[in-house]
């Protein structure tokens, strides 16, 4: 209020590598007050010499005298000016159309400031558990700043995930615009049948039934052997971890994470797991554990329930206490894999792009089948990538992973490992293993690289953790 003139932010985000986050909300923030008039991100493209399909950077040709690393690599779109789910999430922010929805009553809102949408078709869908069951296409005879109201008749449905109205302004067959609003609906409720019976020797406790036989580790309270049918599915047992390969807007905080110097970090990326109990008590698998970050005192605490079902179904109950004084998280949650590359899956939550908590507005949550492949992005210095929120059902191979309140999952051909090490495209490798995360929550993208830290509602920052997910026969 203390400013007569109008405000304008030269660099609001960063556009380098995997990002920028937090760019939606900035737009929401420039539409609130008309003195914040925009501002500019930075830049538009990456800025690379490509050798024998390597893009390379300051720092690999002969004879620099100085140069400054990857800080080329800043673009809102790669060097080839292809786009990345930043570029797309930068779309959604921008886009002429907003909407709400009151009840049944959506609203519609023309962002333009000259352009009616006459021009253009507005397309709005009901979508239970990822399918369409109904759809209307209308023209608007709406003004710039104006707005239209629409009755939507919501029909009485029961939904195994959910229920979604989803709105488009096409033209051409082109999206020039999306949103997307959760309906009421009932969401089934599925029985359980009773406790599988559980056997144990001095290191292993053992579940077996019609179609499943699984195997817990005691050292490491998790499962090291989950057979379908006759057919192992883990390539790698179950793990707690929470590590991610840092991105460029990463470049500031992973010295606090990881094991860059004697002196500072928390070594998340060198982590050892202690289990001091795994019983079994009342039918149910018991852990208590921590985590610790080599050289460093637990940063986590916590008990894990484990309930093995006559039907095959597992249900893993967590609560966890970190630390007071610990940096906040990359991310938490359970690591594992397949045998073989490339493996398929299915997911419901936030696609097809890759998302995260601060960069998810260029998707929508529905049902998405995708592909360790497809979910890599070539970014010039490999990093974290390929990361969905909102996530309520994940399959891949035999088993399904399923959560009320929603996960983050991440299926990737690459370790974190082989992802942090890497500088360039050429320097990542495969193991001939397909890669899982099933996580709690990964802290968002933000855009640090040059700019602000990472707003705190976007950190996993909180200290009492507790969520639950289970994971059945597909």
């Amino acid at each position: 209020d203390n400013i007569d003139m109008p405000v304008f932010l030269c660099e609001y985000a960063h556009a380098m590598g995997n990002g920028p986050g937090d760019v939606y909300y900035y737009s929401e923030l420039f539409d609130k007050y008309p003195k914040l008039i925009g501002g500019c991100v930075w830049e538009w493209a990456d800025h690379v010499v490509t050798v024998d399909d390597v893009e390379k950077y300051g720092g690999d040709f002969e004879g620099e005298l100085t140069h400054d690393g990857n800080f080329c690599c800043d673009g809102m779109v790669f060097a080839d000016r292809s786009l990345k789910s930043g570029s797309l999430e930068v779309k959604a922010a921008y886009q002429p159309m907003k909407t709400s929805l009151d009840g049944n009553i959506l609203t519609v809102y023309n962002r333009f400031d000259f352009t009616s949408l006459e021009k253009y078709d507005f397309v709005y869908e009901i979508e239970l558990d990822g399918e369409v069951i109904a759809q209307n296409r209308v023209n608007l005879p709406l003004q710039p700043h104006e707005y239209y109201n629409i009755g939507i008749e919501v029909p009485e449905v029961e939904a195994n995930y959910g229920l979604y109205l989803n709105c488009r302004l096409e033209k051409d067959d082109e999206i020039i615009a999306h949103t997307q609003h959760e309906l009421e609906c009932e969401i089934i409720v599925k029985s359980e049948s009773e406790l599988a019976e559980l056997t144990e020797d001095e290191k292993y406790i053992y579940a077996k039934g019609e179609g499943f036989e699984y195997t817990v580790e005691k050292l490491y309270g998790n499962f090291i052997s989950m057979k379908i049918n006759g057919k192992e599915q883990l390539a790698e047992r179950f793990s707690l971890t929470c590590w991610r390969a840092p991105t460029d807007n990463d470049r500031n905080i992973k010295s606090k994470w990881g094991n860059y110097d004697a002196w500072q970090g928390e070594n998340f990326d060198c982590l050892f797991s202690k289990i001091y109990d795994c019983v079994i008590g009342d039918g149910k698998i018991l852990v208590n554990g921590s985590l610790a970050g080599v050289s460093r005192k637990p940063f986590l605490n916590y008990n894990l329930v484990i309930s093995i079902f006559a039907d095959g179904k597992v249900e893993f109950q967590f609560n966890g206490k970190i630390r007071d004084k610990v940096i906040w998280l990359p991310r938490l949650g359970f690591e594992f894999a397949v045998s073989g590359e490339n493996k398929p899956f299915t997911y419901y939550g936030f696609g097809p792009y890759e998302s995260y908590r601060d960069m998810h507005n260029a998707s929508s949550i529905g049902m998405y089948s995708s592909s360790a492949d497809k979910e890599y992005v070539p970014y010039v210095m490999p990093q974290e990538h390929g990361n969905h929120t909102a996530v309520k059902m994940l399959e891949i191979g035999d088993l399904r992973f399923e959560s009320d309140n929603g996960i983050e999952c991440n299926v990737s051909n690459y370790t974190s490992s082989v992802l942090t090490k890497a500088k360039h495209t050429d320097e990542i490798y495969t193991d001939g293993k397909t890669h899982v995360r099933v996580d709690y929550k990964v802290s968002g993208i933000g855009s640090n690289s040059c700019g602000p830290q990472l707003d705190p509602k976007y950190r996993l920052s909180e200290r009492d953790i507790n969520f639950k997910f289970t994971v059945s026969k597909n």
